[in-house]
Parts: C-alpha cells; structure tokens; sequence
C-alpha cells in the first residue's frame, strides 16, 4: 500500500527505495526514448497503471537521473504523467457518478502520481539552478565575483522552465487538470481528511515553488491557472489560512510577486467568496510596524501590493482601512506614499458611485483631508506621490469643484519645494488642472476680460430683480444667510473674489419674495452663474499667481522642470489664460538649450519626453500653437492663419526675444515645417500697398521673413525688387523700422549662411559670397535712408543696419561711406573749425565740462547767450553717429580683408612649393629652350606666377606678415593718415565728449561718447590718449545710458588692447557700486565675459563681484550667482581667490555687513567642500589670518568661515590644532568660540566611525576648553553648550541631497 505521507518524507531524507532500478544516467538516448514511449502507452490507454510496480518503479528512475536525460524527453516525460494524471482523474468521476463504484480505489493511483509531480519538478528546477551557478561561476572566473542576491530574497537561479522546451506549458496543462480534480468532493476518494489534505498540499507546494520563479510569473495564462486552482483549494478545502500565508510570504520574500497576489486576493474576492482571504491578508499587513530600517524589500512590497489592490479591489480594501491608515505615520516613506496612492484610489472609486450618499461625501472629505496634509510630508517621493494623486483624482469623470481651489493654493506652494522632483509634479499637476478645469459654459476660454463682463451682467440682472423684491426684516435676512452659509460653507469659502464680494451679493430668497415661479425660478438659474463666474475668476486668478514662479522655473537646469513648465503654458494660451504669452516668449530662449540625448536622470524617470531634449519639445510647442492648420478652415485660410500668428510673434518682443526667435524660425524652416504658401503670404503683406495698412503687419511680416532668409537665402534673391520698392523705398522713408529690417533681409545676400553672434567674418571673394558693384541699386536706396532728414529717434537702428547692409555687400564700400560722410559734415563744417581752434588753446586736458558739472564755477556761464548755436544737434548727433559706426565697419573690413588674404596664401602654399621644387625649375627650363613659342598653359602658369608675386610683394609671404600690415593700418592710417577722412572727426569727438554740458543734448552726448570709444577700439595710440578722458567720463557722467556705454566700450577695449587696461582695471569694477541698475548690471556682464573668457586676470578684484551676490536687484544677485557658478569651474578660480574675497568683504571702506558676509561666504564655500586638498589648505590659510589680525569684527569673519568647512579628513583636524597656538587668545570673545564649539560637533560627528580621528577630535576639545579658559581668564571653564543654527548644525555632513532635503513651510 503507497503512503504518500511516509514517501514525501523518505523524498525529504533521500532515502526513497527503487525495487526494480533502471538508470536513465550513461544510456543511450534512443534507449530512453523507447522506455518513454512505452510508459506513455500505458498511460495514456489507462492512468491507473502506475498502480503497476515495475512502471511506478521506472518513472521514480525516471525522476532521479533526470539531470541525465535529455531537455528534450524531460518534457516528454512531464507530458506523459500529466495525460496519465488527466486520464486518472477521468476515470475516478465516472466511478463517483457510478451507482455501486468506490471511488477510493483511485486514491493510491493518484498519490502516486503526486508523489512523481513532487520529485520531477523539484528535481528539475534544482537541476536547472545547479547549472546557472555553475555557468556563472564559470564566467566570473578571474574577476571579482559580485553577489548574485538581492536582499528582496529573490531566486537568482534560471528555472527549468527556461531551459527545457515546453516544460512550462505541462505545467500549465498540470494545473488546468487539477481545477477539475478540486471541483470534485474529495473527499469520497481519500476517507480521511489528512490523506486528501496531503495530496492537496503536495499541489500548492508547487504552486508555491513555481511563483518564486520569475520564469512562471511572467506567464498571464499560467498565473490564472495557478491561481485559479488555489482559489478553489480554499473555496473547498479550507485552504483559507494556508494560502494568506502564503501570501504574506510571498509579499514578504519576493518582490516580483507583489503585484501578482494583489490579483490572486481580486480573483478570490470577486469569484470564490474571498471576503475573508482579503480581510486577513490586509490585517496582516496593518499589524505590521516596518521600522527597521535593515528590512527594505518588506515595506516595498507591501507598498506595491496595497497601490495593486486598490485599483483591483477598492470595495474590499475599504473595509480595513480604519486599520490600515496607520502606516500614514509609518517610518518607512515608501509605504506612506502607497497610502497616499491607495486613498487617491479609494476617492476615485467612491466618487464613481452612483448614489451619493451623505456617508460616501464625508468619506471622500476625509480623504481630501489626508492628502492635504500629505502635502507637508517630511520626505520628496512622498510629496510627489501626493501631486501624482491629485493629477489622476482631478482627471476623472468628478471634478470636486469645492476641493480644487486648495488644492491648487497647495500645488503652487509645492512649486518652491526643494527636491525637483516634487516641483516637476507640481507644474504637472497645474498642467492637467488647468486640462480638466470645470468651467466650460462660454468655451472653456478663461479670459479674465470676458469673465468679469459676464459676471457683471449677471450681478446687474440680479440687483434689478433685488430692488423689485419687497425689503424683508434685518432678523429674517440674517437667518437666511446662516441657512445658507450652512449649507454651502465649502464653497462660499472658496468663491472667486475672496473680499467680502461673495457676502455683498449673496445668494438671495427669491423663492418667497413673491416672484411668479419663472421669476423666481431665473433667479435662482441667474445665481448659478454668478457663482460659477466667481469661481472661474478665482481660479484664474490663482493661476496667475502661480506664473512667476513657472516663469522662473522655465530656466532650471532641471531638463524635467522646463518640459513641464513649456507643457503648461501652451496649455494656458490654449485656455487664454492672461499673462500666458509672456512664458511663450521666455520659451522661445530655450531655442539656444543644447539638444542632447537621453541622460541618467531621464532614462530613470523613465519619461521618453524628456529624452528628446528641451529644443525639440520647444519646436514643437510652436508647432502646435502657432503652425498646425485647423481642420476646419481651408488651405488658404489656414496659410492666412498661420501668418498672423507668426507675425504676432514680433508683436512688443524685446530684442533678446527677436534674437531668440530668428534661431527657432531658422530652425523650423531647416527642418521644412514652414510652407512655401506662407512664405508668400509674407511677402503678400509686406508688399500689400492698395489700403493703409497697420505698420506692426508690415513691420512683423519683414521681420519674420529676415528670420526665414537666414535658412533660406532664396527668399531675398527671388523677389529683391520687393524689398528695393517697399523697404527702401516709399514706405521705407515713412516707416523707418521697415527700413532697418529691410537692411537686416538685404544683408544675407552677402552669404548663403545663417549668421551667427561671434561668427567670423565670411571671405570677400568666395563664390557663395560675391560682392555688389557700388552702382547697384540697392545701394542708392541705402543712401537715401541714410541721409534721411525726418527727426526720428528710428532712425539711428536703420543707420546702423543701412551702413552694415553697405559694408557686408559693397565691392568698395569705404568709398560709399566716405560720401555719406561728407555729405553729413557739410551740415556741421563751422563746428569742425571751432573745434579746431578750441582744441588748440587748451592747456588743461582735464579741466573740461561735464554734464554741466563746472558750468556753477564759471563767472560769466549765465551770460552765455544760450542762442549761440553753430550747428543743429540733430545734425552734429547724426553726424558723429555715423562717423562711430564706419570706424567700427572699417575694422571689421580689415579683419575680413587679413582672414581673405591668409586664406589665399594658405591656399597657394603647395602649389608655390612645388613650383618652386628642382624638377620643376628643370622642367620650365627644358621647354624653353626647345620651343621658340610659349603655350598658353605656360603663359597661364605665369600670370599666376605674377599674381603671387604681386600678392608676396603687398601682403608678405608669412601670415605673420599679413598680420602686421593689417595692425599697421589701423593703427597708424585709419586715424593718422594724411588722407584719412577719419582722423579729421577725432579732435571732434574729443572736444564734445570733454564739454558735454556745453553740448547740453542727451541724444548727442550719448552718440558722442559711444562715438569715441569706437574710435579708440582702431589705434592704441588713439586709445592711450583719451582712455583718461573716458575713465573720467564713466565716474562723473550723470547719464545711466552714458556709463553704461562706457563699461561696454571698456570691455572692448580690453579685448583690442589688453596691456592699456591692465594698469586701470581697477575702473572696470568700479560702476559695479553705480547707482542705476541698469549700470551695475551691464558692467556684470561685460566682466563675466571678460574673466570667464580670460580676457582679464584677477588680481583680487572678485571681492567686488561678489559683493553683487547681495544686491537689492534680483537679476543682478542671480547673475553674479551664475557668474561664480561658471568660474568654480576654471583651474580653481574661486578656492585661489578667497583670501582676497574674504579681506574685501570684511575690511576697509567697502566691507560688507557681517549678515552679509556669512550668506556671501557660504555660497563660496560650497565650491571648495568638495575637496579635501583644498579644505586643508583653507584652514591652515585662516588660521594664520587670526596672527595678523585684532579687530574683533575680522575675528568673527574668520571663525565663520573655518565653521563652513566640513573636516572630513584628520589633516583638517591637525592644520586646525597646530594652529591653536595663533587664536587661542581671540576665543574670549563668545561668537568667536562659538563657531569653533560648532567646529568640534561637526568634525566629531565626521569622525564617528574612526577611532585615530575621534581622538584627535577629543584632544583638540581639551585643548580648546583650556585655552577658552585662559583667555577669559578662568581656571575652570565647562565646555559650554552653543547653540547651532540648522545651516551649520553638525550633522551637516550627513545632511539629504537636494532631492532628499526636509520640507519645509514655504
């Protein structure tokens, strides 16, 4: 008789016994193959002729030396037990539904059976694990080994199922068979319960053994199988406390299975009656407390059940959520955040109810409530999980129209968190807010215009049906109000205008005022809408607060932060949002964003988006907003509309946001996203002529077509009359902003390429760039522009880029400007002679006038006829504008002309080699004497012979020499030569710029000094002599726009003659501490670039830019923040130069105040944390500070500093304690020992895990105590407790990362 108990046990110990062995191990396959097929036979005619010993005998051989048999025939085997098991099962039925039948004659067959399922898979999977260890022991040999388990304890091993083909599929058909067995009562074949209950468990073992292997799991067909079959094991054979504990096992063990036994609970609970598996599994679970912080995979998968469940089964996971709310308070963040992500579920599931009940209201308040509060959390991921669940709560078919206005106050709070993270959800969230808002009557648009004129209509409709209602008692009235602040306090909480408007025109009883029913019935429709109205006012209005902060956030180096923020305000413009255009045009500076690939922090937030780079998103936002044709309108109302959203582009933009533009349209049209029917429609307004047309369409339409020409240089030479006839035409002369832009269009004639900012200059002769003889049209018209007599401010930005049109197109343009300058100095000829003569009576270069500044000083300045004019300013401002701009073209023409003239000789180089190689000199000399005639490819090789003769003979046969010619004229003919037309206006500039009072014309004085220091960027010596006239002028001009010149023109001069400001660079700091922001800002700018670039070197001048980091203006703190952020990374730049920022900061006339000085301080040393060489060197550096020193408030700065350093390594340790000897006598005063009591916490809480260092540590705190002792002048002296501020806690070594950071109450 087979005990299946007694063999499962012999199975355990090994200790099984064969009678009849047969080993399958060493054979011949065939041989295991027959052997096979004939046991299949017998199987599959009869499953209960495993009763017969010798076949039971060799399918036991069979199941241990299955190692040895072939993968093949292993699944054969597995196939033929499972048709014999089936067969069995069949056969045990019919003798059930037989009358006079004993079923339990079939018991022992299928005992047996299970018995080889036991033996045959637990062989078979330990075999297939057995040889992966073995492989991969095989491959880490030589290498260091790496742990192959995880601390989830899930199985590393390969199952067999991976290995034998169609082993898994028997499984699967095993356990399909076993749902018909587990359907029958069991009990008529097994007479006792444990018998039955030992073949049952023999089953879930290897359920249980087959959902550790990630192989079976996988599988959608063999987990319902499986869990099927479980699911009926405890419908019908008490298999309830079994399988939970199963379950929570499994939850507790594997982390792959955390999701599949949330499905196997749903499948118990909605088909078998598993109320009862599910209320245990999640009691369970909320009697658990997850506080260790050693078991990680326990709270994570638990974590990742209950997020499972909720979306399977929230009507069964409601039932224990009084219990499980705990692990809202959990230690563990991972399961506070499943908390958050279940009642997120929970609400959802609640508000799809179709009866609303008062329970479910409160019950779904309650959960806002919760969310609320999560909003605070201490950790990120949980405060992210919280945004992620009001993106999909506010997504679904119930909008809560009362929860939303504080849930986004929260979500706007959340976009100053600290963890990006956080701040990325949040803009998200705003996004898919503003995506599903409620209010949709007037077309979900949400114009604040359009809002508040509908909302006075309706106040007015309900103040005239007011006064038609009879007055009713104050008493009545007030109770009325109570009734309804009762019945809607939520929402009368949440109205739009939140100023007592909601209470001015509060709802009113027109029920009973007397009304006929319609009346009434309009009234009460009539205060819908008003506090609909409200609403929607409210809720824009809280958008809007939250725009600045979305406009800050579109420049985070956080590619996911700018994404969002892009996604939001296409969608506001979309809505019509107020305000939402204005982070349309700071998008379009993300055009210069570098379009890289996918980087770590994208391709572990898993977002597919992000991967394709900021610049792609930006394009196609544009696309979507302004380029994508409706579907409604037709072709060529859709090329209308698509024009006048992009001319609405230009509509108010700065030039920063042109600059920005032109790239993306440049960009679009590269990419052919612009069609040729809009292109023409472009033309078509900017040559439209018939009616007046408004100039912003025209001006737009130019500007735009500018844009397209850089990608496109087809679109100036296809239609150049157009712009000859319009730009610089007519309409040109009356619209002078047309006329500049006409210039910039006409300009890419001169190369087929896009034009770059910095780009060098293209070569003048190449074929794509040929030059225009000077009788070109094109160039009259640029004359006409340029002696244009209206007075308009205009027209000096359409000067500017009619003489740049000249000099990037004329073959001779130097001739055409010398024209216009005669032209303009006929004007102002008198004023070129008195300048002449007053020059040549001064004696004092410095004694000049000012801005009026010595005009009080003069006795006679009052009787000066203010008459006595000699020119018109206009013309004279004209004139030195003009004058300015061709010295600066006339440079740029020379650098063009030496890049040409190099490129010519390096081209010639090898062929004048080899012409000038022996063979052949032997080869020419050969064919003349031979021939009495000269060929033409002979007469060819010497006029270019000739050509390079001429060429050696002007311009040297070195590039070195070119060099020095090129420098020669600018430096010598330019502004010195006897027939230079320039040299006669620079006594000019001078005289203006050293009388500006007398030239008492903003305009003129601005042009002047902008003027002469073009001038001085040609010739150093022109330069050396007035660079003190400039000086003088950028400290006492009272014009902002005048200094602020000056600090640029400083910045260029110190790029064209470096060595003449390296002795006054002391002057380029100097209007950092302007009064006028615009000064200081410009001035930041110009020296950033220049120290950046290396252009200057800094002598202890950072002090002074960083004192920038503390200025009122935020553009300016943020731009020296970036400034110093760029220098951290150049060759130690900020660690070299902090002696020197320090004793700026806290010494002398310009130190700072002492708060100041800790912010600015600790912003530096984060640059220097981070290296243990330099922490070092640091603190040996200060503490020889303490030897020169005994002012009391340096002392302070000092020790605050040392107190930033984190001493991490016990060289800190040591510098600092050798230095003892240096400080010792400044510890009397309180805040100096402050800090270093906050030293000895922190390098105290760094030292905790080595013992040298901790020693080291509590000998300098000895030794610090004694010398405070001493120098209070105290025996004994307790080691105080000093107070440490959070920033400079001790634990600031093990503080979280940015994205681990606290929250905190923003």
């Amino acid at each position: 008789m087979f005990n299946l108990h007694e063999q499962l046990i012999k199975l355990q110990e090994n200790e099984v016994e064969i009678q009849t062995d047969f080993s399958f191990d060493g054979i011949d396959s065939s041989i295991s193959k027959r052997t096979i097929n004939s046991l299949t036979d017998k199987l599959v005619v009869s499953g209960d002729c495993i009763n017969d010993d010798s076949v039971f005998d060799t399918l036991m051989c069979f199941a241990r030396d299955l190692a040895s048999v072939d993968p093949k025939l292993v699944a054969r085997g597995l196939d033929m037990l499972v048709t014999g098991f089936e067969n069995e099962i069949k056969q045990a039925a019919s003798a059930m539904a037989a009358a006079g039948s004993d079923p339990t004659q079939h018991a022992e067959a299928l005992d047996r059976y299970a018995f080889l399922f036991q033996w045959i898979v637990e062989r078979g999977e330990s075999t297939a694990s057995q040889s992966h260890t073995a492989v991969a022991a095989s491959q880490a040999k030589g290498r260091k080994r790496r742990a192959n388990t995880t601390a989830s304890g899930s199985s590393t091993g390969t199952s067999i199922a991976e290995v034998a083909t169609g082993w898994k599929d028997k499984i699967l058909d095993l356990y399909i068979v076993l749902q018909q067995l587990l359907q029958m009562p069991l009990g008529r074949i097994w007479n006792s319960v444990p018998e039955r209950d030992t073949f049952i468990g023999v089953f879930t073992r290897l359920a249980h053994k087959a959902m550790e292997a990630p192989a079976y799991a996988k599988d959608a067909d063999f987990q319902t199988a499986l869990f099927t079959s479980l699911c009926l094991w405890m419908q019908n054979y008490n298999g309830l406390y079994g399988l939970a504990t199963m379950i929570t096992q499994n939850l507790q063990h594997y982390e792959h299975l955390s999701e599949s036994m949330a499905a196997l609970v749903q499948l118990a609970y909605d088909r078998y009656n598993g109320t009862q598996l599910a209320d245990e599994v999640l009691r369970d679970i909320a009697s658990k407390a997850f506080n260790s912080v050693h078991d990680k995979a326990g709270p994570k998968n638990t974590a990742r059940f209950l997020v499972k469940f909720s979306q399977l089964a929230p009507k069964a996971l409601l039932r224990q959520m009084g219990l499980l709310i705990k692990h809202l308070d959990s230690e563990a963040h991972i399961l506070r955040s499943a908390m958050v992500d279940v009642i997120g579920h929970l609400t959802l599931y609640l508000a799809s109810q179709e009866e609303q009940t008062e329970i479910i209201k409160n019950q779904i308040g309650e959960y806002f409530d919760i969310i609320e509060q999560r909003f605070q959390d201490a950790h990120y991921l949980v405060r992210a999980k919280v945004l992620q669940v009001c993106q999909f709560v506010c997504s679904g078919p119930a909008k809560f129209p009362k929860r939303r206005p504080r849930l986004i106050a929260l979500i706007s709070g959340r976009l100053e968190d600290k963890a990006s993270n956080v701040r990325k959800h949040a803009i998200r969230a705003l996004t898919l807010l503003l995506e599903t808002h409620p209010f949709s009557l007037d077309g979900a648009e949400l114009g604040i215009e359009q809002l508040e004129a509908s909302l006075e209509k309706i106040n007015n409709e309900l103040a005239q049906m007011a006064s038609a209602v009879p007055a009713k008692p104050a008493e009545v009235k007030e109770d009325k109000e109570g009734d309804d602040d009762n019945d809607d306090e939520e929402a009368d909480a949440n109205m739009a205008n939140g100023e007592g408007e909601a209470d001015a025109d509060g709802p009113q009883d027109f029920a009973n005022a007397g009304l006929s029913p319609e009346m009434a019935a309009k009234a009460m429709h009539l205060q819908f809408q008003q506090r609909y109205y409200r609403d929607a006012l409210h809720f824009v209005y809280q958008l809007q607060e939250a725009q600045p902060l979305l406009l800050q956030l579109l420049g985070s180096t956080n590619k996911g932060e700018v994404m969002e923020s892009m996604d939001f305000f296409v969608t506001a413009v979309r809505f019509r949002i107020d305000g939402a255009q204005e982070g349309i045009r700071r998008m379009s500076h993300l055009i210069w964003t570098p379009n890289t690939s996918s980087n770590a922090s994208s391709a572990a937030d898993g977002s597919a988006e992000e991967a394709r780079g900021v610049r792609a998103k930006l394009l196609d936002s544009y696309m979507q907003l302004y380029l994508t044709p409706s579907e409604r309108l037709s072709a060529a109302e859709n090329t209308s509309r698509i024009t006048r959203n992009l001319i609405s582009l230009t509509f108010g933009a700065t030039l920063a946001e042109l600059t920005s533009l032109e790239e993306l349209i440049r960009t679009l049209m590269e990419e052919g996203l612009i069609s040729a029917d809009v292109i023409a429609k472009l033309r078509s307004v900017y040559g439209y002529t018939k009616q007046r047309l408004p100039p912003a369409q025209r001006r737009g339409a130019i500007i735009i077509l500018g844009m397209l020409a850089q990608a496109n240089r087809s679109i100036v030479t296809d239609d150049i009359d157009l712009y000859l006839r319009i730009g610089l035409g007519k309409y040109g002369h009356d619209d002078l902003t047309v006329a500049k832009y006409t210039c910039m269009i006409l300009q890419c004639l001169g190369s087929s390429k896009s034009k770059r900012p910095g780009a060098v200059a293209a070569s003048l002769d190449s074929e794509e760039n040929k030059r225009l003889p000077m009788d070109n049209p094109i160039f009259d018209g640029l004359q006409r522009i340029l002696e244009e007599p209206r007075r308009d401010p205009e027209w000096f930005p359409a000067a500017e880029q009619a003489l740049n049109t000249i000099y990037a197109l004329g073959e001779k343009p130097d001739a055409l400007g010398a024209r216009i300058i005669r032209a303009q100095a006929g004007l102002v000829q008198g004023l070129l002679a008195q300048s002449k003569a007053d020059i040549a009576r001064q004696v004092d270069e410095f004694s000049m006038d000012v801005d009026g500044e010595d005009e009080a000083s003069t006795p006679d300045a009052d009787a000066e006829p203010p008459v006595r004019k000699l020119v018109d300013p206009w013309d004279l401002t004209r004139m030195v504008f003009i004058v300015g701009h061709i010295a600066i073209k006339e440079i740029v023409l020379l650098e063009s002309i030496e890049a040409e003239l190099k490129r010519r000789k390096s081209d010639d180089e090898p062929r004048r080699k080899k012409r000038n190689s022996p063979m052949t000199k032997t080869t020419k000399r050969g064919k003349g004497k031979g021939r009495g005639r000269t060929s033409a490819a002979d007469m060819q090789v010497d006029e270019d012979e000739d050509e390079d003769d001429e060429l050696n003979q002007i311009a040297g046969t070195t590039e070195d020499e070119v060099g020095d010619i090129i420098s020669a004229i600018r430096e010598r003919e330019l502004l010195y030569g006897t027939k230079s037309l320039l040299a006669l206006f620079g006594p000019l500039l001078v005289h203006v710029c050293k009388n500006l009072g007398k030239f008492n014309d903003r305009l003129l004085t601005v042009h002047a000094t902008a003027a002469l220091a073009k001038f001085m960027c040609i010739s150093s010596t022109f330069c050396e002599e007035n660079l003190p006239l400039l000086l003088l002028l950028l400290q006492r001009a009272k014009s902002p726009v005048i200094r602020a010149n000056i600090s640029i023109a400083l910045g260029d001069i110190t790029v064209c003659f470096n060595n003449l400001i390296g002795e006054n660079v002391q002057y380029l700091y100097g209007p950092l501490h302007d009064a006028d922001t615009k000064v200081k800002k410009t001035t930041l700018m110009v020296l950033t670039h220049l120290i950046l670039n290396g252009m200057v070197k800094v002598k202890g001048q950072l002090g002074e830019m960083a004192k920038c980091l503390e200025d009122k203006d935020a553009r300016v703190a943020d731009m020296a923040r970036l400034f110093f952020s760029e220098l951290s990374t150049k060759d130690n730049a900020v660690y070299n130069n902090l002696p020197d920022i320090i004793s700026s900061l806290s010494m002398g006339v310009g130190a700072v105040n002492e708060e100041s000085f800790g912010r600015i301080m600790k912003f530096l040393f984060d640059f220097i944390k981070e290296k243990d060489r330099q922490t070092d060197n640091v603190v040996e550096k200060l503490c020889q500070r303490f030897r020169n020193t005994t002012d009391p408030r340096q002392c302070r700065d000092i020790a605050y500093c040392m107190a930033l350093l984190p001493y991490k390594s016990e060289r800190s340790l040591r510098r600092l304690l050798d230095g003892l000897p240096g400080y010792q006598d400044k510890l009397s005063e309180d805040a100096v020992y402050k800090y270093f009591v906050e030293i000895v916490s922190k390098a105290r809480s760094q030292s905790a895990q080595k013992q040298d260092t901790k020693a080291l540590v509590d000998e300098y705190e000895a030794k610090l105590k004694e010398a405070r002792a001493k120098a209070i002048g105290e025996d004994n002296v307790e080691f105080e407790t000093v107070a440490v501020s959070s920033s400079q806690s001790a634990t600031q070594a093990a503080e979280p990362s940015d994205d681990e950071m606290e929250d905190e109450d923003l």
